[in-house]
């Protein structure tokens, strides 16, 4: 019993892999996006207009900020119009590189929802 309890916490401390195709298929946002006037790009809306975010998807997300990004926020629902939270770890993954594709540019980020649940996501892009 002792080394199962010894060989879990081994499992458990040392985390999951990286996936290995997460950038097999990238898929564009096509969700509208605008300037909130303080220095942030958001796709999607409150309430309406917000992203399919399914699992195990990697998404180009396009921006109008013109520089690079230093932040990418993700606020998930699990419905269409529903309440909305900020997510981050497996759900909202912000990658640096997909091969030789850059993840973080003057036009678009690269984002992975590593989990398993299907999100409905609002982007803010700082």
């Amino acid at each position: 019993m002792k080394r199962f309890v010894v060989a879990c916490g081994v499992l458990l401390a040392c985390g999951t892999p990286p996936e290995e195709n997460a950038c097999d298929a990238i898929v564009p946002v096509t969700a509208p996006g605008a300037s909130d006037g303080a220095g942030a790009w958001v796709v999607g809306g409150w309430t309406s207009d917000r992203v399919r975010f399914t699992p195990f998807t990697t998404f180009a997300v396009p921006h109008g900020l013109g520089r690079e990004p230093t932040q990418v926020v993700c606020q998930t629902s699990f419905s269409a119009d529903g309440p909305l939270a900020e997510q981050s770890g497996s759900v909202c993954l912000w990658l640096t590189r997909c091969g030789a594709r850059e993840g973080r540019t003057d036009r678009e980020v690269l984002v992975r929802n590593s989990g398993s649940q299907d999100f409905w996501v609002r982007f803010i892009i700082r």
